[in-house]
């Protein structure tokens, strides 16, 4: 939680001081589709012994969720009575039964802040900060982009939504017709995909181009900054596992730059606020309480557009700005002069 100084000039003012708490999306913390099998001399036996083979799963599956793979070999090893405490709750789907086997696919919902001081404890630089969306174009070789076949339905699995990067696809409305209809659309660079991208709130664009077999994938990262390429051969693949193949790379890519070691020394700046309502400093407060790499506040001074504000923070100040973007905060700096403000409010902010 965020700590305000100059209460009662806040109060005077009638902003009133509603705390801000950082919320996690809602299933960052949860693992799905758990597979669980496990024998024994009784079935509640077996249930029982297929549901601690399960946590030990779900809990490499979260820890690789949040960490970069640089760091896959720092997970915490803990035994079964802290991962019993750890899992807030579960869910089971298909069970099957007999009187000494139990078989079933398990949901796991970790307790998120049970999690935190486990990978601090353990010094693990991690991230919780969810992407903006990513936009996904499917196109298939030799045929463009298809947006109700078999390749584009991999994009809509749920899980998709679960990770760091939501992923998002066309909804193909006439607008963005322009885009899909060109029969080069894997050449298209920011300046043409920029305006759809913005229209579906996302950071960049993903050109996934397959082959009609799904063996080959050619993956096109596109924003304001980046154009990157990669490639995946499969021998035999499906186009689900070669959405989760390109998924997998993006979301590393976001956990690698990203990831905070939050059991590490904090750093502080000093940023001009400013706002164009009370309204809009008190939004600016709200959102600040759901970045979790600021762990404290000071307001230095406060006028009726303007704040100086000090923020003690995890990681880097790129890190920092990148977090604070996901929030739609905009910090700018100038030469070592920061100015922070609601993302859009000014010319400043512009691509």
């Amino acid at each position: 939680m965020l700590r305000l100084s100059l209460l009662a000039f806040v109060v005077a003012l009638g902003l009133g001081v509603a705390p801000a708490y950082a919320a996690p999306a809602p299933d960052l913390f949860t693992i799905t589709a758990v597979k669980v099998d496990a024998t024994a001399e009784s079935a509640t036996s077996a249930r029982d012994s297929a549901m601690g083979q399960g946590r030990p799963v779900a809990w490499t599956r979260l820890f690789r969720r949040l960490v970069a793979q640089a760091n896959w070999s720092k997970q915490p090893q803990l035994d079964e009575n802290t991962l019993l405490r750890m899992v807030r709750s579960f869910e089971v789907a298909g069970e099957r039964r007999s009187t000494t086997r139990y078989l079933a696919d398990v949901t796991y919902h970790f307790n998120p802040a049970a999690v935190r001081g486990a990978l601090r404890q353990a010094g693990v630089p991690y991230t919780e900060a969810r992407a903006r969306p990513a936009l996904v174009i499917p196109v298939i070789t030799g045929k463009g982009v298809d947006l109700m076949g078999a390749w584009a339905a991999a994009w809509k699995d749920p899980a998709m939504q679960q990770g760091l990067v939501p992923f998002v696809l066309p909804a193909g409305q006439p607008e963005d017709s322009e885009v899909l209809s060109r029969a080069d659309v894997a050449q298209a660079d920011w300046a043409a995909l920029a305006p759809m991208a913005r229209r579906y709130n996302a950071a960049e664009v993903i050109l996934a181009v397959s082959s009609e077999d799904a063996k080959t994938v050619q993956m096109v990262e596109i924003s304001a900054t980046q154009r990157a390429a990669s490639s995946f051969a499969f021998a035999n693949s499906t186009f689900p596992a070669d959405a989760e193949a390109v998924a997998e790379k993006v979301y590393e890519t976001w956990k690698t730059r990203s990831a905070v070691n939050f059991a590490g020394a904090r750093a502080r700046l000093t940023a001009d606020v400013q706002f164009d309502s009370l309204d809009d400093w008190a939004k600016i407060r709200k959102q600040l309480g759901s970045v979790r790499a600021v762990s404290d506040m000071d307001v230095l001074g406060l006028s009726l557009h303007e704040a100086e504000v000090e923020l003690s923070y995890f990681g880097r100040p790129e890190q920092l700005r990148d977090a604070l973007a996901q929030q739609d905060l905009s910090l700018i700096n100038a030469q070592g002069q920061y100015t922070l403000q609601l993302s859009g409010k000014s010319a400043l902010n512009a691509p």
